[in-house]
Protein backbone atom coordinates (compact mmCIF):
# COMPACT_ATOMS: atom_id res chain seq x y z
CA UNK A 1 0.00 0.00 0.00
CA UNK A 2 1.19 3.45 -1.06
CA UNK A 3 2.77 5.26 1.90
CA UNK A 4 0.48 8.72 2.64
CA UNK A 5 3.21 11.87 3.23
CA UNK A 6 1.73 15.05 4.57
CA UNK A 7 3.62 18.06 5.51
CA UNK A 8 2.81 21.19 7.37
CA UNK A 9 4.06 24.29 7.31
CA UNK A 10 7.88 25.03 7.02
CA UNK A 11 10.14 27.01 4.61
CA UNK A 12 11.55 26.09 1.28
CA UNK A 13 13.09 23.18 3.15
CA UNK A 14 9.25 21.92 3.23
CA UNK A 15 8.49 22.56 -0.67
CA UNK A 16 11.55 20.83 -1.78
CA UNK A 17 11.01 18.17 0.42
CA UNK A 18 7.29 17.49 -1.05
CA UNK A 19 9.08 17.35 -4.62
CA UNK A 20 11.40 15.00 -3.35
CA UNK A 21 9.09 12.51 -1.55
CA UNK A 22 6.79 12.40 -4.65
CA UNK A 23 8.45 9.41 -5.92
CA UNK A 24 8.18 7.66 -2.38
CA UNK A 25 4.15 7.87 -1.85
CA UNK A 26 1.30 10.16 -2.08
CA UNK A 27 1.95 13.78 -0.65
CA UNK A 28 -0.27 16.14 0.97
CA UNK A 29 0.94 19.50 2.55
CA UNK A 30 -0.56 22.70 4.21
CA UNK A 31 0.90 25.79 4.78
CA UNK A 32 3.89 24.70 2.46
CA UNK A 33 5.34 27.39 0.56
CA UNK A 34 4.31 27.09 -2.89
CA UNK A 35 1.90 24.35 -2.99
CA UNK A 36 -1.66 24.29 -2.81
CA UNK A 37 -3.16 23.33 0.28
CA UNK A 38 -4.62 19.90 0.27
CA UNK A 39 -5.33 17.58 3.34
CA UNK A 40 -5.35 13.85 3.50
CA UNK A 41 -9.28 12.35 3.73
CA UNK A 42 -7.32 9.30 6.24
CA UNK A 43 -5.21 9.73 9.02
CA UNK A 44 -1.60 10.50 7.55
CA UNK A 45 0.78 7.30 7.63
CA UNK A 46 3.98 10.15 7.97
CA UNK A 47 3.26 13.62 9.53
CA UNK A 48 6.87 16.29 8.27
CA UNK A 49 6.55 18.88 10.90
CA UNK A 50 8.92 22.25 10.09
CA UNK A 51 12.72 22.27 11.15
CA UNK A 52 12.50 23.91 13.87
CA UNK A 53 9.00 23.08 14.84
CA UNK A 54 7.67 25.85 16.36
CA UNK A 55 7.37 29.57 17.07
CA UNK A 56 7.51 30.86 20.54
CA UNK A 57 3.72 30.99 20.55
CA UNK A 58 3.53 26.74 20.03
CA UNK A 59 2.49 27.21 16.86
CA UNK A 60 3.95 25.71 13.47
CA UNK A 61 6.33 27.67 11.91
CA UNK A 62 5.32 29.05 8.45
CA UNK A 63 6.98 30.99 5.98
CA UNK A 64 3.68 32.54 5.20
CA UNK A 65 2.10 33.11 8.32
CA UNK A 66 4.18 34.95 10.89
CA UNK A 67 1.91 33.83 13.56
CA UNK A 68 2.46 30.20 13.09
CA UNK A 69 0.76 27.64 11.68
CA UNK A 70 -2.36 26.54 14.49
CA UNK A 71 -1.25 23.05 14.64
CA UNK A 72 -5.43 22.30 15.26
CA UNK A 73 -5.71 22.60 11.69
CA UNK A 74 -4.26 18.81 11.55
CA UNK A 75 -6.96 17.20 13.56
CA UNK A 76 -8.33 13.95 11.85
CA UNK A 77 -5.06 13.94 9.50
CA UNK A 78 -3.31 11.92 11.81
CA UNK A 79 -3.86 9.14 14.33
CA UNK A 80 -1.63 6.90 17.27
CA UNK A 81 0.03 5.52 13.99
CA UNK A 82 0.96 8.29 12.09
CA UNK A 83 4.44 8.66 12.76
CA UNK A 84 5.45 12.36 13.44
CA UNK A 85 8.76 13.79 12.07
CA UNK A 86 10.57 17.72 12.47
CA UNK A 87 13.26 19.59 13.68
CA UNK A 88 13.79 20.69 17.15
CA UNK A 89 10.74 19.14 18.21
CA UNK A 90 9.14 20.28 21.96
CA UNK A 91 9.69 17.86 24.59
CA UNK A 92 6.35 16.89 24.95
CA UNK A 93 4.86 16.48 21.34
CA UNK A 94 1.38 15.03 23.08
CA UNK A 95 1.03 18.40 23.76
CA UNK A 96 1.22 20.13 20.51
CA UNK A 97 -0.37 17.15 18.55
CA UNK A 98 -2.85 14.87 20.93
CA UNK A 99 -3.00 11.18 20.13
CA UNK A 100 -0.39 11.05 17.43
CA UNK A 101 1.98 8.49 17.07
CA UNK A 102 5.73 8.45 17.83
CA UNK A 103 8.25 11.72 17.17
CA UNK A 104 11.17 11.63 15.80
CA UNK A 105 13.66 14.98 15.99
CA UNK A 106 15.51 14.69 12.83
CA UNK A 107 18.49 17.03 14.42
CA UNK A 108 19.19 14.32 16.81
CA UNK A 109 20.10 12.00 13.75
CA UNK A 110 23.80 12.37 13.37
CA UNK A 111 23.85 11.97 9.91
CA UNK A 112 20.84 14.89 9.37
CA UNK A 113 22.91 17.15 12.21
CA UNK A 114 26.68 16.26 10.07
CA UNK A 115 25.27 17.03 7.04
CA UNK A 116 22.92 20.50 8.62
CA UNK A 117 26.33 21.55 9.73
CA UNK A 118 28.10 21.69 6.81
CA UNK A 119 25.54 23.46 4.80
CA UNK A 120 25.69 25.86 7.74
CA UNK A 121 29.50 26.53 7.06
CA UNK A 122 28.86 26.75 3.41
CA UNK A 123 26.12 29.56 3.60
CA UNK A 124 28.12 31.26 5.97
CA UNK A 125 30.84 31.68 3.86
CA UNK A 126 28.57 32.49 1.23
CA UNK A 127 26.25 35.24 3.31
CA UNK A 128 29.89 36.79 4.44
CA UNK A 129 31.10 37.41 1.19
CA UNK A 130 28.16 38.67 0.06
CA UNK A 131 27.86 41.51 3.15
CA UNK A 132 31.52 42.32 2.94
CA UNK A 133 32.24 41.85 -0.68
CA UNK A 134 35.81 41.08 0.68
CA UNK A 135 37.75 38.20 -0.12
CA UNK A 136 38.23 35.33 2.66
CA UNK A 137 41.73 35.58 1.80
CA UNK A 138 44.18 36.12 4.53
CA UNK A 139 41.56 37.53 6.53
CA UNK A 140 42.04 36.83 10.24
CA UNK A 141 39.16 34.41 11.19
CA UNK A 142 38.44 33.38 14.58
CA UNK A 143 35.96 30.26 15.01
CA UNK A 144 34.04 29.79 18.29
CA UNK A 145 33.67 26.15 18.73
CA UNK A 146 34.36 22.82 17.26
CA UNK A 147 31.40 20.93 16.93
CA UNK A 148 28.99 20.16 13.84
CA UNK A 149 29.13 23.27 12.90
CA UNK A 150 32.48 25.29 14.03
CA UNK A 151 34.84 22.20 12.09
CA UNK A 152 33.46 22.26 8.85
CA UNK A 153 33.79 26.04 9.06
CA UNK A 154 37.32 26.13 9.92
CA UNK A 155 38.29 23.67 7.45
CA UNK A 156 36.19 25.67 4.62
CA UNK A 157 37.67 29.11 5.43
CA UNK A 158 41.07 27.56 5.79
CA UNK A 159 40.62 26.19 2.31
CA UNK A 160 39.50 29.91 0.80
CA UNK A 161 43.48 31.02 2.46
CA UNK A 162 41.85 32.50 5.39
CA UNK A 163 44.00 32.91 8.59
CA UNK A 164 41.85 30.73 11.14
CA UNK A 165 41.83 30.41 14.87
CA UNK A 166 40.10 28.38 17.15
CA UNK A 167 38.55 28.90 20.33
CA UNK A 168 37.31 25.67 22.19
CA UNK A 169 36.83 25.03 26.01
CA UNK A 170 38.15 21.34 26.62
CA UNK A 171 41.94 20.83 25.81
CA UNK A 172 41.05 17.45 24.04
CA UNK A 173 39.20 19.40 21.20
CA UNK A 174 41.75 21.95 21.04
CA UNK A 175 43.98 19.37 20.06
CA UNK A 176 42.49 18.15 17.72
CA UNK A 177 42.12 21.13 16.15
CA UNK A 178 45.68 21.82 16.43
CA UNK A 179 46.64 18.60 14.82
CA UNK A 180 44.46 19.81 11.95
CA UNK A 181 46.85 23.06 12.02
CA UNK A 182 44.67 25.75 13.24
CA UNK A 183 46.06 28.40 15.92
CA UNK A 184 43.97 27.26 18.90
CA UNK A 185 43.01 29.68 22.02
CA UNK A 186 41.06 29.33 25.02
CA UNK A 187 37.70 31.13 25.71
CA UNK A 188 39.52 33.28 28.77
CA UNK A 189 42.30 34.07 26.52
CA UNK A 190 41.12 34.77 22.98
CA UNK A 191 43.91 36.45 21.58
CA UNK A 192 44.15 38.83 19.14
CA UNK A 193 41.34 41.17 17.98
CA UNK A 194 40.48 38.99 14.45
CA UNK A 195 38.66 40.83 11.18
CA UNK A 196 35.58 37.73 11.72
CA UNK A 197 34.30 36.36 14.16
CA UNK A 198 31.97 32.85 13.60
CA UNK A 199 30.24 31.97 16.78
CA UNK A 200 28.76 28.67 16.91
CA UNK A 201 28.03 28.50 20.60
CA UNK A 202 24.87 28.36 22.22
CA UNK A 203 25.54 30.16 25.13
CA UNK A 204 27.93 33.29 25.72
CA UNK A 205 31.61 31.96 26.08
CA UNK A 206 33.76 35.20 25.92
CA UNK A 207 33.79 37.75 28.66
CA UNK A 208 32.69 40.96 28.58
CA UNK A 209 35.76 42.07 28.81
CA UNK A 210 36.98 39.65 26.05
CA UNK A 211 34.20 41.32 23.74
CA UNK A 212 35.04 44.49 24.44
CA UNK A 213 38.33 43.67 23.58
CA UNK A 214 37.73 42.83 20.07
CA UNK A 215 36.92 46.11 19.17
CA UNK A 216 34.83 48.04 16.86
CA UNK A 217 36.12 46.90 13.15
CA UNK A 218 35.17 43.70 13.34
CA UNK A 219 32.29 41.46 11.91
CA UNK A 220 30.54 39.37 15.26
CA UNK A 221 28.26 36.00 12.66
CA UNK A 222 26.09 34.65 14.59
CA UNK A 223 25.57 30.99 14.02
CA UNK A 224 24.72 29.57 16.99
CA UNK A 225 20.90 28.75 18.25
CA UNK A 226 19.75 30.97 20.83
CA UNK A 227 20.58 32.61 23.23
CA UNK A 228 23.76 33.19 21.15
CA UNK A 229 27.25 34.19 22.08
CA UNK A 230 26.40 37.03 23.04
CA UNK A 231 25.10 38.72 26.25
CA UNK A 232 21.47 39.39 26.66
CA UNK A 233 21.05 43.17 26.80
CA UNK A 234 24.45 44.20 26.26
CA UNK A 235 25.51 46.27 23.25
CA UNK A 236 28.26 45.46 21.25
CA UNK A 237 30.90 47.98 20.04
CA UNK A 238 31.41 45.61 17.01
CA UNK A 239 28.92 44.72 13.84
CA UNK A 240 26.99 41.69 14.28
CA UNK A 241 25.50 39.83 11.50
CA UNK A 242 22.54 37.31 12.96
CA UNK A 243 22.56 34.20 10.29
CA UNK A 244 20.54 31.81 12.17
CA UNK A 245 18.82 28.98 10.20
CA UNK A 246 21.02 29.24 7.11
CA UNK A 247 20.16 25.41 5.33
CA UNK A 248 16.63 26.91 5.06
CA UNK A 249 17.17 30.14 4.35
CA UNK A 250 19.73 29.57 1.87
CA UNK A 251 20.52 25.95 0.31
CA UNK A 252 17.13 24.51 0.93
CA UNK A 253 17.24 21.72 -1.41
CA UNK A 254 20.24 20.24 0.44
CA UNK A 255 18.51 20.70 3.46
CA UNK A 256 15.90 19.03 2.28
CA UNK A 257 17.81 16.14 0.73
CA UNK A 258 19.21 15.12 4.25
CA UNK A 259 15.90 15.48 6.14
CA UNK A 260 14.40 12.93 3.18
CA UNK A 261 17.17 10.73 3.95
CA UNK A 262 16.90 10.59 7.62
CA UNK A 263 13.21 9.93 7.07
CA UNK A 264 13.62 7.08 4.72
CA UNK A 265 16.71 5.58 6.67
CA UNK A 266 14.15 5.19 9.86
CA UNK A 267 11.38 4.28 8.23
CA UNK A 268 13.52 1.82 6.19
CA UNK A 269 12.35 3.01 3.21
CA UNK A 270 15.84 3.32 1.11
Amino acid sequence: METTFLLAGGDRRQFWLARLLGSKGRVFSVGVPERTDCLPDVPADILILPTPCCNPCGRLRCASLPEGLDPAILRGTYDIHTRVYGGAMPKMPDALLPDCGPAFDLLTDPTVAAVNGRLTAEAAVSLVMEQTEDSLFAQSCLVLGWGRIGKPLALLLSGLGAQVSVAARRPAIRAEAAQLGFAVRDFETPGPAPALVFNTVPAPALSRTALNALGETLLWVELASAPGGLPAGWEPPFAVLHANSLPGKRLPYAAARALMDGILHREGMQ
